[in-house]
């Protein structure tokens, strides 16, 4: 099915970039796929990993985030930096029409006109896709593998919480073409779909996905954590004793220095690199603390919660409160990065506008 005018309105101009039937219309299988059997193994010789992306795990589900949840925080920021002076510009040209419109000539208000036109029918658009999909919405949105059940509950931005059978999901890698690439629209994802008894996609999502050095091999780790916890017997054993960190998001914000954590791992795949490009860990930090915290908590309805009520006496619970704080290394790096990336921008504004104050 071709997508319609309301379903590009939907994405581009409301910002419905969720796990939404309006949207998942656009999700076409595209690029260079592979079907994956939950049968068989992904990784040869790999390993099942959480890569930033497990809140919690037990006997009964485990819980990850969406796929979105390690870029988040750089879309929103990129429609601050272009919408503010935007708003700035606009701002500008109005107050001189309205003081000295006797005074500008014709071309002036053409000119005005052709921006105006611009901004509206371009860059607005554009920013308010880039900042809705993000600011003011849930700070993640959780899928829960229930392992008795065989059910996949999905949070979802403009549906609520979605529910399918795993054993229906048809999963599938979805990697950029080479053209694809060169335009920078590199894409490393694990996606799957459901159809109904007519064959037609009900839901059509992205599973997984790591933004990073790894790639696809970080989203297949992901997948194959996921694939063992729900086809093998001792699949939450083998969840439980992944040697790797919880995200601290069970039933709270990111906090401050979680999310500079987060920025630092995405941008950089090692403590010297981050270093280097510090100004890019302080956009991207500062990004993520806007969209988390101008964000709502994700809280599960309580019919969620009964289907996935975990044993007291469960000996395979991991989650916020079980694992170990952060060292002093952990935090203060990140943060060390993220003050020098501010300070070398602001040292540069200054250099660059310092004739002008």
């Amino acid at each position: 099915m071709r997508p319609s005018v309301k379903d590009c309105y939907n994405l581009f101009i409301k910002g419905n970039w969720g796990f939404s039937s309006t949207t998942s219309r656009l999700l076409k299988i595209v690029g260079e796929t592979g079907f994956l059997n939950k049968k068989d193994k992904a990784l040869e010789g790999g390993e099942a990993s959480f890569n930033d992306a497990v809140v919690k795990v037990n006997s009964s589900f485990i819980e990850v985030v969406d796929a979105g949840n390690r870029l988040r925080g750089v879309p929103s920021f990129f429609g601050l930096m272009g919408g503010i002076p935007s708003a700035y510009g606009l701002a500008i040209m109005i107050y001189f029409i309205v003081k000295k419109g006797a005074e500008i000539p014709v071309v002036a208000y053409i000119l005005f006109a052709i921006s105006l036109a611009i901004i509206l029918l371009v860059c607005f658009p554009l920013l308010n896709s880039l900042l809705r999909r993000e600011l003011f919405r849930k700070t993640h949105y959780p899928m829960r593998f229930n392992r008795r059940d065989r059910k996949v509950y999905a949070w979802s931005q403009d549906m609520g919480v979605v529910t399918m059978n795993w054993d229906d999901i048809q999963f599938y890698t979805s990697q950029s073409t080479a053209s694809e690439d060169r335009r920078g629209l590199a894409r490393d994802e694990i996606r799957g779909y459901v159809r109904d008894r007519a064959g037609n996609v009900l839901y059509h999502l992205v599973f997984f996905k790591y933004q990073g050095g790894k790639n696809m091999q970080g989203a297949l780790e992901i997948w194959e954590l996921v694939r063992r916890y729900m086809e093998e017997p001792d699949g939450h054993i083998q969840a439980y004793q992944v040697n790797q960190r919880l995200l601290d998001l069970e039933g709270k914000r990111e906090s401050f220095i979680n999310s500079l954590v987060q920025a630092t791992r995405f941008i950089a795949d090692s403590p010297i690199m981050a270093a280097v490009i510090a100004p890019m860990i302080a956009w991207a930090g500062t990004g993520r603390i806007l969209a988390k915290w101008t964000c709502r908590v994700p809280r599960w309805p309580e019919w969620v919660e009964e289907k996935c009520r975990v044993d007291p006496n469960d000996p395979y619970v991991r989650n916020r409160h079980t694992e170990r704080p952060l060292s002093a290394k952990e935090i203060l790096w990140p943060l060390f990065c993220y003050l020098l990336g501010w300070t070398e921008v602001l040292a540069i504004l200054y250099f660059c506008f310092r004739g002008y104050f």
